[in-house]
C-alpha cells in the first residue's frame, strides 16, 4: 500500500474512521456507564470515622404482556463471594424491558427497615441518570429512550432503582442498610392504586464503579427483577470506592 506524504497509509485512515464510528454509536451507553458512577453519591458524606459500609439512543420497546415473564423459572447458581463478577449479570438472561408511566408510590423492604416514596427519573439520550431528590426518597430509572435498558413493574425487565447511603448535614439516608439484604429477603413495590409487586433477592454484591459492566447491570432481564444500587466502602475525595447491587427476582 502506497503511503501518503505524512507516512499514514489510506488503510490507517480507514480504521481511524471506523473507530470514530463505533465511538459515536456508542456513546449513550457509555455515558450511561460514567453516570452511574456518580448516581446515589453526591450529595453524601462519610459515615462515622470513616468506617465502610458493606450503543445509540432508540425509541422505546413494545411492552411485553404483563405477567408473562415473572416468577424463579429456573434457580441460578450465582458465583460465591461479595464481588460482583460478569458472570453473575450474564447468568440472569436478557429479556425485553417493559415501557410505561411509572406509577410507583412506595418501596418495601421490612428486613432494613425501607418505606421510602418514589422519585421518578427519566434517564436522557446522554445517558446522565440524575441522583435522587434527597436522603428519604429512592430514585426509579426510565430508560425508554435506551433500547434493551431497565423495566416496569408488572410489564417486565429490570426496574433500576437507586438511593443514597448518607447525606450530607442529615447521615444515614435510605440506603443505609442495604448492604444487610441477603438472598431470600422481599423487596415489595407498591403502586398509586395499591397493587404490590414483589422480588425476592438473589445476590447483594460490590463492585468497583471503574471496573463494572453497567450496561449489563441495567439490562433487561429474562425474568421480570429489580436492582437496587447505592454507595459503599471508603469515603474519600468526596466520593465512596464502591458500589452496593442488590438483584432480586418477581415472585
Amino acid at each position: 500500500m502506497d503511503r501518503m506524504e505524512s507516512g499514514v497509509t489510506a488503510n490507517d485512515v480507514a480504521r481511524a474512521a471506523a473507530w470514530r464510528a463505533l465511538a459515536r454509536r456508542a456513546l449513550g451507553v457509555t455515558a450511561i456507564a460514567a453516570a452511574v458512577l456518580l448516581v446515589a453519591c453526591s450529595g453524601g458524606k462519610s459515615k462515622p470515622n470513616g468506617t465502610s459500609t458493606p450503543g445509540d439512543t432508540a425509541t422505546a420497546d413494545a411492552s411485553p404482556t404483563a405477567g408473562v415473564n415473572i416468577g424463579l423459572k429456573t434457580p441460578i447458581a450465582f458465583s460465591p463471594g461479595d464481588m460482583l463478577t460478569a458472570a453473575d449479570l450474564a447468568d440472569r438472561g436478557t429479556g425485553v424491558p417493559g415501557r410505561g408511566d411509572f406509577t410507583g408510590d412506595r418501596l418495601l423492604i421490612p428486613k432494613i427497615g425501607i418505606d421510602a416514596p418514589f422519585s421518578d427519573k427519566v434517564v436522557p439520550p446522554d445517558g446522565q441518570m440524575p441522583n435522587p431528590n434527597s436522603w428519604d426518597d429512592v430514585a426509579y430509572y426510565d430508560f425508554s429512550q435506551f433500547s434493551g435498558l431497565g423495566g416496569l413493574p408488572g410489564k417486565g425487565g429490570n426496574i433500576v432503582i437507586a438511593g443514597h447511603v448518607d447525606y450530607i448535614r442529615h447521615g444515614p439516608a435510605v440506603f443505609w442498610r442495604l448492604h444487610e439484604l441477603q438472598p431470600g429477603d422481599i423487596v415489595t413495590i407498591r403502586m398509586t392504586d395499591g397493587t404490590e409487586y414483589n422480588y425476592k433477592i438473589e445476590f447483594n454484591k460490590v463492585l468497583d464503579p471503574n471496573a463494572a459492566d453497567w450496561t449489563g447491570i441495567v439490562s433487561a432481564t429474562a425474568d421480570e427483577s429489580v436492582t437496587l444500587i447505592t454507595c459503599t466502602g471508603v469515603f474519600e475525595a468526596g466520593h465512596y470506592n464502591n458500589r452496593q447491587v442488590a438483584w432480586g427476582r418477581r415472585v
